[in-house]
């Protein structure tokens, strides 16, 4: 019996271990009654007749212990230092340059600004943004603020 018990510990054990690598719950779900039903032969099974309570008690709470040790373990050490550089993404995007032209800059529009198009401003082109809404080409436009990827104009 005591055969049994350790390979239902075992094997629960590196079903929840499996659960690291496979979604959906299962193989944990699966690990989890293995334990427990580990743990219910200890108290119950009747060819342990010869162990006191107290005993049984020992074996089921040393199958919890044994259980968390080696899954904190393999969390702490296996799991997360060597699997992390493999299936974790460390790059980092950064943010866009801010666009050059300063506030209070004129410029002319190329295109119709609908409200977006381009606009010439100091000799540049840029992507720009019209706060008025709608502005023909050739219109004068001033740039107000800076925004991703594009500058905020006004007519002029």
């Amino acid at each position: 019996m005591l055969a049994s018990i350790a390979i239902l510990t075992l094997f629960g054990i590196l079903l929840i271990m499996l659960e690291t690598f496979l979604p959906g719950w299962v193989a944990g779900i699966l690990g989890t009654i293995a334990i427990f039903t580990a743990i219910w032969l200890a108290l119950m099974s009747e060819e342990l007749v010869g162990w006191t309570s107290n005993q049984r008690v020992v074996l089921a709470l040393g199958i919890v212990l044994f259980a968390m040790v080696v899954l904190i373990g393999w969390l702490r050490w296996f799991a997360v230092k060597f699997f992390r550089r493999a299936l974790t993404l460390t790059t980092s995007i950064e943010t866009p340059p801010a666009v050059g032209a300063a506030p209070g800059t004129q410029g002319v529009a190329l295109t119709e600004l609908r409200p977006l198009g381009r606009a010439e401003i100091d000799g540049q082109r840029y992507e720009v943004r019209c706060q008025n809404g709608l502005a023909a080409a050739g219109t004068r436009v001033e740039v107000i603020a800076a925004e991703p990827g594009n500058l905020l104009v006004r007519i002029v």
